[in-house]
């Protein structure tokens, strides 16, 4: 009897120690995970003149077309807010009449969306500004496609034909090698590497999307490659021209399939998010395909510990691999000057690096398999009385 309890004991701790430790994630199941994220915000600046009927029409079509979305939206009266920072703004991009509408990334970098045009009505005009922050053609074909692929492979053509030939070649090589290696990924994924082309003619109709990868579109003379996964994330930095080489490529690719143990540093998992509407329809999408359901507080929380545990930094040492080489490139990018006018005040404020993911995650984890183990020495503890009353009763 005693074996047979002790046996029991064995094979239910087996069974909860796997359940505590949990479905393994991958590095792209975790990009579908909303967490630690920063949002844009959408400011309307407005002042005691300006008709109460616009701030409506303002605040009921962000309302609208922003939920589901990462873009947070919010009205700003010059005239009672004077020691708001926010108003510097106006000041970097010489507004002086109101309303008008700025949008700022996650990284502090800022535009302004028109509100009236000549011959429109102001709700037809600020409906289309507001939209086109969320929406638009190529995020569209993205969404379609973002959690079904392994990746989104954004290929933005420079004006000269045979490169932009050459690179799209490459990146569809590269799409291929990595298809052949995904059957041997820990997680099955349904397809390869999808790649997204706009073209010179649609620049200015992806001005926002541009703009959230750092780019003008009146500056786009030369090929730019950016890699998105999971919930639109940025994996790396936006490559262009000469930078996109063969091998930096295939390195983030190569990331994307990895298992989240690979102990690389965070802000490769928390990219920053293009600006998006991820609806319900995309969300039961990503729960059929991945198998999870990554807006489940114990998926965030599980995530979160996760990510509290990983490292900040790639290895550094004397045998550096490729990708140790490629990451030091990263960062000489990322190092670049930003040329789009910010507010000094508002990017010390919004560029503090993300904050690390509270350890209590992991004292609450710690607790629960305490709890755990308790009940089931509870439930042994019975399980013992119960054959040994029996027994006495035979």
């Amino acid at each position: 009897m005693k074996t047979k309890i002790i046996l029991i004991i064995f094979i239910l701790l087996i069974v909860f120690l796997s359940q505590a430790k949990g479905c393994e994630y991958s590095i792209r199941d975790m990009g579908f995970v909303d967490i630690m994220s920063v949002p844009y915000h959408l400011y309307f600046f407005v002042e005691d003149k300006t008709p109460e009927d616009f701030i409506s029409i303002f605040t009921e079509t962000s309302y609208t077309i922003f939920m589901d979305s990462n873009v947070k939206f919010e009205v700003v009266n010059v005239n009672k807010q004077i020691s708001s920072s926010l108003l510097e703004y106006l000041h970097f991009w010489n507004i002086e009449k109101f309303p008008a509408v700025i949008l700022v990334s996650p990284e502090g970098r800022s535009m302004v969306l028109p509100v009236s045009v000549p011959g429109k009505p102001f709700k037809e005009t600020l409906w289309s500004s507001l939209e086109s922050v969320v929406t638009s053609l190529k995020r569209k074909e993205i969404l379609n496609h973002i959690v079904r692929a392994y990746c989104i492979v954004l290929l933005i053509e420079g004006k000269n034909k045979a490169d932009n030939n050459r690179i799209y070649n490459m990146i569809a090589d590269l799409r291929g090698k990595i298809a052949k290696t995904m059957s041997q990924l820990p997680k099955r994924i349904e397809e390869p590497p999808y790649i997204v082309k706009i073209k010179q003619r649609m620049l200015k109709q992806e001005s926002v999307l541009l703009w959230s990868l750092g780019l003008n579109f009146n500056d786009v003379n030369e090929p730019c490659v950016s890699i998105i996964y999971g919930r639109g994330r940025i994996i790396g930095p936006v490559f262009k021209g000469k930078q996109i080489l063969r091998n930096r490529l295939y390195n983030i690719l190569s990331v994307i399939g990895l298992s989240c143990e690979c102990g690389l540093d965070r802000k490769w998992i928390l990219g920053t998010l293009i600006p998006l509407k991820w609806g319900e329809k995309i969300q039961a999408n990503v729960v059929k395909f991945l198998g999870f359901d990554a807006e489940s507080p114990m998926v965030k929380t599980e995530v979160s510990n996760i990510l509290s545990l990983g490292a900040y930094s790639m290895n550094t040492d004397s045998s550096k691999s490729d990708f140790d080489k490629y990451t030091e490139e990263l960062i000489k990018f990322n190092n670049e000057p930003v040329r789009t006018r910010i507010s000094p005040s508002r990017y010390r404020e919004l560029v503090t690096p993300a904050n690390v993911a509270s350890k209590s995650y992991l004292n609450v984890k710690i607790t629960l398999i305490v709890i755990g183990i308790m009940i089931l020495f509870v439930i042994t503890a019975g399980l013992y009385i119960l054959f040994r009353s029996r027994r006495r009763t035979l």
